[in-house]
């Protein structure tokens, strides 16, 4: 993966990282994020666009039922967002927190 993409990738994590979870799911602290790639289809045909995710957190701080619910373009991304929040983490709760949302932008910077 090229370093601009990858920077811009996380930079765009960083900046929404909060904005698209439920307000009560903000209670729920990550303790692990993982980036997704860029897949290299999509990199190589210059392809840029989102994923968004929504998921469950499950009581112990681990993801459950993980789906794309919106993409542009559809299934270009799919696979590497589920990839990586499959990988994420929260701190241990009282009870699964559902209906969690993550917007993943993919942009090449160029």
């Amino acid at each position: 993966m090229k370093k601009t993409g990858t920077m811009i990738l996380a930079a765009a994590m960083s900046a929404l990282a909060f904005t698209a979870a439920p307000a009560l799911a903000q209670d729920r602290e990550r303790t692990a994020v993982e980036a997704p790639e860029y897949p290299r289809g999509a990199e190589r045909r210059g392809i840029e666009g989102y994923a968004v995710v929504e998921y469950t957190v499950s009581e112990d701080g681990t993801i459950a039922e993980a789906t794309v619910v919106e993409a542009e373009p559809e299934g270009v991304f799919d696979r590497a967002v589920l990839r990586a929040i499959e990988g994420w983490s929260y701190a241990p709760a009282p009870a699964a927190t559902a209906g969690m949302q993550q917007r993943f932008d993919f942009n090449l910077g160029g």
